[in-house]
C-alpha cells in the first residue's frame, strides 16, 4: 500500500468518525447551535484561541464576553464549554442537582491527588461526608488556640523586619497557616509539625504543582501523552507525585501510630484521623485528600491572609480604621475567638474586598448531567455539557461593581450590599461542591490580620496599580507577589515582651 493509500484511508476513517460522532451528539450540537459563540474549527473547535500565557487566559475570557454577552459557548476539541456569567443563572445551576460533578478539567488533578472533594468523582460525596465534622463551627472555635499561637508568633517575627525592607509577606504567612493546619486538620502535635517528611519541599513546590495543572488545563496539546513526555513534563509531574506521597504519607503514619495510643475528642479530631478511623479508603486514598485538604487550606489561606495585608498596605485609612476597631472591640493582646472576629466590620469589608479581586478560584467547570435551562428559558445547556462559571469575571463585572478594578472595601457597607444583587458574589462557590473550608479558612485569616496589625504598621512596595497585574494557577494572586513593608508597633515594643506566651 503506497503512502498515498495509507493518507486516504486514514482521512476516510477520520471523515467517517466525526460524521458519526455528530450524529450521536446530535442534540446536543442542536442546543448548541443557539447558544453564541466564536466560529469553531472541525476536530480542534476554539482549542487554538486559548494557545496563550496562563494569565492571558482572563483576558480572553473577558473579550469573549464583551463580544457575545453573558452567555457564550466555546469547545476545545469535542468538549463543549458553556460560559455562564448571569448571577441568577448561577447559583440555580451550581445548587441544582443536574450540575453536581466537576468538570473533564479536574481529572488532569487526579494524579496527584485522587478522585475526592477537590478533583470530583465517584467518591466526592463520600469524602467530604467524613471531613464535614472538622469544619465546622464546634471544631474552628476548638482550633482558635492554635490560629492565635500562630498568628501571634507571626506577627512578633515580623516585628523584627528591617522597616525600609520590602519583602513578600506571604513567604512568612505560609509558614504560620501550615503550622495551624497541621496542628489542626492533620492532628499533629507542635513537635509533630515541625518534623514533618519533606513538608519544605512541599510548600515551596505547592504553586509550581498548580501551575503545572493549570498549564496541562489551557494548553491543549500537553494533553496528549508524547509531547507531555518529550517536553520533560512527565517527568516533573512524577517528582511531584512522588513528593506528595512522601509527604502525606509521613502525617498518615504519625497519626496512626497515635491512635494505637489514644483516640481525640470528636468534636476537635482532625480530619486525618476521620478517615482513617472511617475504615472506608484505602490507604493511597487517603494520601490524596490528606495532600487535598493540607493544600487547600494551608496555601489558600495564606493567599487571602497576604492578599489582605497587602491592600491594607495600600489603603492607609482603611488600615487605621481597621487597626482602631480592633483595639476597641478585642484590646491590644490576648486571644481571639471565632465569635469575637465576627464583630470586627471593617475587616470582614477589606476581607471580602480581597476574595473579591483575588479569587480563590478563578473559573470552575461543572458537568451538566441532565438537560437544563437558563437565560429564562431561551437557553438550554445540553448534557454532557461543561458548564464553566467564571467567577473572576464576575468580580469584576461593571454592571455589579462600579470601577471593578480599583480597591474598595466600602462596596460591602450593608447600604452598598442591599443596592447589589447578592449572587454577584460568590468568592466559596455555592451548592453541595461549594468551598468546605469557608468557616475555618475565614477564622484562621481574620486571626492573622488580627495579631499582625495589633504589632505591626503596613506600609506598601510599589503603586496600587501593581495589584491589578494577576498571576492564574487555578486562584488568582498579585504575580508581582505580596510585597510590604513594616514598622512595629509600640505595643510591640514593650521591654520584656515575650510572643511565646
Amino acid at each position: 500500500m503506497s503512502w498515498y493509500t495509507a493518507v486516504l484511508s486514514i482521512a476516510i476513517a477520520a471523515l467517517a468518525y466525526w460524521q458519526y460522532w455528530r450524529w450521536a451528539h446530535r442534540r446536543m450540537l442542536e442546543l448548541a447551535a443557539k447558544v453564541p459563540g466564536p466560529p469553531a474549527l472541525p476536530i480542534l473547535g476554539n482549542a487554538l484561541m486559548f494557545m496563550v500565557k496562563p494569565g492571558e487566559i482572563l483576558n480572553k475570557i473577558s473579550m469573549l464576553h464583551k463580544v457575545y454577552g453573558q452567555y457564550f459557548k466555546f469547545w476545545l476539541g469535542p468538549d463543549l464549554n458553556i460560559c455562564v456569567k448571569n448571577p441568577t443563572d448561577i447559583r440555580m445551576l451550581l445548587t441544582s442537582n443536574k450540575v453536581n460533578q466537576k468538570g473533564p478539567l479536574y481529572d488532569l488533578m487526579k494524579p496527584f491527588i485522587g478522585s475526592g472533594i477537590l478533583a470530583g468523582g465517584s467518591t466526592w460525596r463520600k469524602h467530604r461526608k467524613i471531613a464535614n465534622p472538622s469544619y465546622n463551627k464546634k471544631a474552628v472555635e476548638h482550633f482558635t488556640h492554635v490560629f492565635n499561637a500562630e498568628a501571634k508568633q507571626l506577627a512578633m517575627e515580623l516585628t523584627q523586619k528591617d522597616p525600609k525592607m520590602i519583602f513578600e509577606i506571604y513567604t512568612d504567612v505560609v509558614k504560620f497557616t501550615t503550622q495551624s493546619v497541621t496542628q489542626t486538620l492533620m492532628g499533629l502535635s507542635k513537635e509533630e509539625s515541625q518534623n514533618v517528611y519533606r513538608m519544605d519541599e512541599i510548600v515551596a513546590a505547592t504553586r509550581d504543582i498548580y501551575d503545572l495543572i493549570f498549564a496541562k488545563m489551557t494548553k491543549w496539546w500537553l494533553q496528549i501523552p508524547l509531547i507531555y513526555w518529550v517536553l520533560g513534563w512527565k517527568k516533573t509531574q512524577n517528582y511531584f507525585i512522588k513528593l506528595i506521597n512522601d509527604f502525606a504519607g509521613d502525617i498518615v503514619r504519625k497519626r496512626r501510630k497515635a491512635l494505637e495510643i489514644s483516640t481525640p475528642d470528636e468534636e476537635s479530631m482532625g480530619i486525618v484521623d476521620r478517615y482513617i478511623l472511617s475504615g472506608e479508603l484505602s490507604e493511597q486514598e487517603i494520601r490524596w485528600v490528606t495532600m487535598t485538604l493540607f493544600t487547600t487550606s494551608q496555601e489558600a489561606a495564606a493567599k487571602v491572609a497576604s492578599g489582605v495585608l497587602t491592600f491594607l498596605s495600600h489603603l492607609p485609612e482603611w488600615q487605621e480604621l481597621v487597626y482602631n476597631e480592633i483595639i476597641e472591640v478585642l484590646g491590644p493582646n490576648g486571644p481571639v475567638s471565632s465569635e469575637q472576629l465576627k464583630k470586627l466590620q471593617y475587616l470582614d469589608m477589606v476581607y471580602k474586598e480581597t476574595l473579591r479581586c483575588l479569587s480563590i478560584a478563578a473559573m470552575i467547570q461543572r458537568t451538566v448531567e441532565e438537560e437544563i435551562s437558563i437565560n429564562e428559558g431561551k437557553l438550554t445547556l445540553p448534557a454532557g455539557t461543561s458548564l464553566v462559571i467564571p467567577i473572576h469575571h464576575l468580580h469584576r463585572d461593571p454592571q455589579y461593581w462600579e470601577d471593578p478594578w480599583t480597591i474598595k472595601p466600602e462596596r460591602f457597607l450593608p447600604e452598598n450590599v442591599k443596592k447589589r444583587d447578592p449572587n454577584a458574589f460568590v468568592p466559596f462557590s455555592l451548592g453541595p461542591m461549594d468551598c468546605l473550608g469557608r468557616v475555618y479558612a475565614t477564622a484562621l485569616v481574620k486571626t492573622i490580620i488580627v495579631w499582625v496589625l495589633r504589632y505591626n504598621r503596613l506600609e506598601p512596595a510599589g503603586s496600587v496599580e501593581d495589584l491589578n497585574k494577576l498571576h492564574v494557577g487555578v486562584s488568582v494572586s498579585i504575580a508581582d507577589g505580596y510585597n510590604v513593608k513594616v514598622q512595629p508597633r509600640k505595643a510591640a515594643l514593650v521591654e520584656g515582651f515575650d510572643y511565646r506566651k
